[in-house]
């Protein structure tokens, strides 16, 4: 993975560019007058981290370059805001103070709404196991502005950890943490999903295996939670024996606890 800057850049840029790549194992080249697509031939390499001072974009081999936001969390913050329910708070049974771990991060829309509902006293551990959306969530919860009251404050809470769920998992304590949540790669990809098409490349596209949904009910003490296309068969494999209806083509299964 190439790192570079925008034209022109600042010392504190050049410095931060510097820092990632050595951090995630990219390989840092000077930007000078170059388009990407230059960068990309003259290094031999399609992957490209772009840092700006504004955000750090990807651009991978392919697909347009994508980069973090708060996507439709900042929606759905709106909507809590406005006193409109959320499906995924509703089927979590997420409330202030509770401890939520999202074992899927991606880019962290879902952990953005959990630690918004969990509030000041709640904590979110956002897990992702691939380099490049870990990166980009890292930075951009701390960097991003948004006007929309608490979101900011929301973000800067969740802590990421760029590891395997599984892993992870393992090493807490039972019973010590209030909601475990999934939302991996679908098995039968929704294609028309704009935000996450980009995605899918650098993501990890793995089922939930079944000692995964073990060792989240030894961790959980209050739910565990799917997200999949409604008619997936995950939810029956997994063990999932509550689904919520939808009038979309995703839903939530739940085990309670």
């Amino acid at each position: 993975m190439l790192v570079t800057t925008s034209y022109d850049p600042t010392q504190e840029l050049l410095d931060k560019a510097c820092k990632l790549s050595e951090a995630w194992g990219g390989f840092y080249v000077p930007r000078h007058k170059l388009s990407i697509e230059q960068l990309r031939l003259r290094n031999g390499d399609q992957a490209v981290l772009l840092v700006t001072k504004e955000e750090i974009r990807y651009y991978g081999e392919g697909r347009p370059a994508f980069f973090f936001h708060p996507s439709m969390a900042a929606i759905r913050v709106k909507r809590l805001l406005r006193g409109e329910k959320d499906p995924l708070l509703e089927a979590s049974g997420v409330v202030e103070r509770d401890h939520v771990l999202d074992c899927t991060a991606g880019l962290a829309s879902d952990s953005i709404l959990f630690s918004f509902a969990a509030g000041e006293h709640g904590v979110v551990t956002a897990i992702e196991s691939e380099r490049v959306p870990a990166l980009l969530i890292m930075e951009g919860l701390q960097g991003y502005h948004s006007d929309i009251p608490g979101l900011n404050e929301a973000m800067r809470r969740i802590q990421v950890k760029h590891t395997d769920h599984l892993a992870y998992l393992r090493t807490l304590e039972p019973q010590s943490v209030d909601t475990i949540y999934f939302d991996p790669m679908f098995r039968s990809p929704l294609e028309q999903s704009n935000s996450i098409s980009p995605l899918r490349d650098v993501a990890n596209g793995e089922a939930i295996t079944l000692e995964t949904i073990l060792q989240a009910r030894r961790v959980a003490r209050k739910s565990i939670v799917l997200k999949e296309s409604k008619d997936s068969l995950e939810f029956a494999r997994l063990g999932f024996d509550s689904v919520a209806r939808s009038s979309t083509k995703t839903t939530y299964g739940v085990i309670r606890l």
